[in-house]
């Protein structure tokens, strides 16, 4: 069923006490989720670990994409998108190495999945084929994973005893009911649900086009797309604020931020020339939707991609601040370097922060320990694997750290060139003795591929100066070549170690800004900028084989490289782009923002927030791009910052909300503990109204 053919509701029941709700009309229940994604599903299965498992509840889901699956994992959409982590490193379910008060419900990961209980399910779905080529090493489609998250949701009705409704419809106002006890949710079906305990848990929300956005779509209005355009396949609009924006008069073409999967391109001609913002993710989901999606094909030649076209591509020019894709995933793991040093975190631990105040300042304690947790890490796995005898150079390492944490009370200044004051970033530099470590490091280490560069890594071309465009494009080019080499070669795992101390530490500091330790205005200038910028850039890159495409496309005329340090301007004529490696800019009439907006609970073109938030019962942060606060148990702070235990806030609009739904097995990810406190802290909450103190205890 496609998604424009899909019920506007439904309902399914399972549990004790099954019934079945008719899609319209008025509904009593005790809990009710709005959103039925991955973070529903992972709550829903820590209540079904609990001791009575729910038994007695009524619980209502309110969400018009599948359940378990939800908006960007549904099963129903391009298998051109992939995900971007490998079949084994995903799992839904909580092992061994979590930490929880009580036994969780266990499960396989999606490699275990496809090859084992789930084969069944995804030949019934026509994915055999496609499913049979993947081992743990590979990438498998989104609408994969789809299918994996639809079957543990399925195990989670399984196991709960409560009886549950699902409404494949959208949520369009809530309000408190008139007694004060619960809320009364309103859906595009008319259906009215009066609830004791109410949960946002709704994934990236959509949101209201930031002002120079709005100003970019406003010279392409009146969409009517092209008749000789090509659409992509599967590529639907789902709602008017995510289409794009054309005028027939001005000739000008723009799309705004927004999930691929949900946007139409097809107003996008063959051979129109398009500048595209953006060279992460989001491009190369675009960027297949328009090569592949259009009857291109890749074919193997060799050691490298050929691409074959259809003649219904367009060109993509293509930008960004860094002017580079995305770091590729390595093409090896641990198991290749036996012997390897474990990598451990050594200053951004808790026994290391607990002398700070409330908050800790990234500027000046938590940004440079990041810097150090990674240069540690990189030369300890040099040494190690050069076998070189030079403890003394982690010694330094770890005396900088030592200095870092003496200044625990810093200010909030910007740290690392980030300021109009450049002496205090070099003093708090000084400090951390970075110029120190990198002096040393060179006369121990002969090899400059073996050297530890952080702003380098970050920023590979930021000082890129050429006379012409064609002499930048060499350039990035180049640099993609190279750096997708280096990716698959096992000489330089040192970057594995880079990436271990990289995500240990992104989830430490995630876990600092979840208690409040570092203050709203860091969180939104640095957690969620550069740091998170930085994260994304290394950590969570592509399958090689995308970056393989890119050079694919790029050798056949249909990819071209803008170069870093992108700006763009707008006016009567189009939209010029400029990069700052070369002076040559170019105007184009077709523009695609190829990145997701970020998420602002201020901005969410969602009717339950705002509905919510015109009543007064939610507090928002006095920050840039603020977010929805709530207390340590995930409860809403209402207008007035008071705590309201009926009503539970998770997501990425969320202050200190854990973002992810699913993660890596066997490394003790939060995301499961968080599940279950949040879980508990929900059934107090439906108990406190009820007889069911008793029954829900677990």
């Amino acid at each position: 069923m496609s998604m424009r053919e899909r019920p506007e509701s439904a309902d399914l029941t399972s549990g004790g006490g099954a019934s079945t709700a008719p899609g319209s009309g008025r509904h009593r229940a005790d809990l009710t989720f709005i959103g039925a994604g991955p973070k529903t599903l992972g709550i829903l299965l820590a209540i079904a670990a609990t001791a009575d498992a729910g038994s007695g509840l009524r619980i209502h889901l309110i969400d018009p994409f599948p359940p378990g699956a939800g908006r960007i994992w549904r099963t129903e959409q391009s298998p051109h998108l992939w995900m971007n982590s490998r079949t084994e490193d995903i799992t839904i379910f909580p092992d061994e190495s979590c930490r929880l008060l009580r036994p969780g419900i266990t499960g396989p990961t999606l490699h275990e999945w496809i090859h084992g209980p789930g084969q069944e399910r995804l030949v019934a779905a026509g994915l055999g084929d496609e499913t049979a080529a993947l081992d743990s090493q590979s990438f498998a489609s989104r609408r994969v994973q789809g299918h994996y998250l639809a079957a543990a949701f399925e195990s989670a009705l399984t196991r709960l005893e409560a009886e549950v409704h699902i409404h494949r419809t959208r949520a369009e106002a809530v309000r408190r009911r008139d007694d004060d006890r619960g809320f009364v949710v309103t859906t595009a079906t008319g259906t009215v649900i009066d609830t004791r305990v109410l949960v946002s848990a709704q994934g990236h929300l959509d949101m209201h086009p930031a002002v120079d956005d709005a100003d970019l779509a406003a010279r392409a209005t009146a969409w009517a797309p092209d008749s000789a355009a090509v659409p992509a396949d599967s590529a639907a609009g789902i709602d008017d604020d995510s289409r794009s924006a054309a005028s027939a008069s001005t000739g000008l073409y723009y799309q705004g931020p927004g999930y691929t999967a949900d946007l139409d391109f097809s107003g996008i001609p063959a051979g129109a020339e398009v500048l595209t913002r953006g060279f992460g993710l989001a491009f190369l989901d675009f960027m297949v939707m328009v090569t592949e999606g259009r009857r291109g094909e890749f074919v193997d030649d060799g050691p490298r991609l050929r691409y074959v076209p259809s003649g219904r591509e367009p060109v993509l020019w293509v930008g960004s601040s860094r002017g580079v894709s995305y770091s590729p995933k390595l093409g090896y793991s641990r198991a290749d370097i036996p012997g390897a040093p474990a990598v451990e975190l050594r200053y951004l631990r808790q026994d290391r922060l607990d002398g700070a105040g409330h908050h800790i300042d990234f500027t000046t304690v938590l940004g440079p320990l990041f810097e150090l947790e990674l240069t540690y890490a990189h030369y300890a796995h040099v040494l190690w694997k050069r076998g070189i005898d030079a403890p003394e150079l982690l010694e330094i390492i770890d005396d900088a750290a030592k200095r870092v944490l003496s200044g625990l009370h810093g200010t909030d200044e910007p740290w690392n060139g980030e300021t109009s004051q450049p002496s205090r970033a070099d003093a708090v530099r000084e400090r951390a003795g970075f110029a120190t470590i990198a002096a040393s490091a060179r006369e121990i280490i002969t090899d400059p591929a073996d050297l530890f560069d952080l702003s380098r890594l970050d920023r590979p071309l930021e000082n890129l100066s050429c006379a012409a465009h064609s002499s930048a494009e060499t350039r990035v080019r180049r640099h993609i070549e190279d750096h997708l080499r280096r990716s698959a070669d096992v000489h330089h795992s040192a970057d594995l170690a880079v990436f271990d101390a990289l995500v240990k530490s992104y989830v430490s500091i995630r876990m600092l800004v979840r208690v409040g330790r570092v203050s709203h205005s860091h969180r939104t200038e640095f957690v969620e900028g550069r740091f998170h910028s930085l994260f994304s850039y290394i950590g969570s890159g592509p399958p090689p084989i995308r970056v393989k495409q890119i050079l694919a496309l790029h050798e056949a005329g249909l990819v071209r490289f803008l170069g870093p340090g992108l700006s763009i301007a707008a006016d009567e004529t189009g939209y010029t782009a400029r990069s700052a490696a070369h002076p040559e800019p170019k105007t184009f009439t077709h523009f695609v923002d190829a990145r997701l907006a970020r998420q602002s609970a201020e901005k969410a073109a969602d009717p339950v927030l705002e509905s919510l938030r015109s009543t007064g019962a939610l507090l928002l942060e006095d920050t840039a791009h603020a977010k929805l606060r709530t207390d340590e148990a995930g409860h809403a702070l209402d207008a007035d910052g008071r705590s309201q235990s009926d009503l539970f806030l998770i997501g990425p609009a969320v202050s200190g909300s854990t973002a992810e739904a699913f993660t890596r097995p066997h490394t003790g990810a939060p995301v499961f503990a968080d599940n279950e406190r949040i879980a508990s802290a929900i059934l107090d909450a439906v108990s406190a109204g009820s007889d069911r103190r008793e029954l829900l205890a677990g």
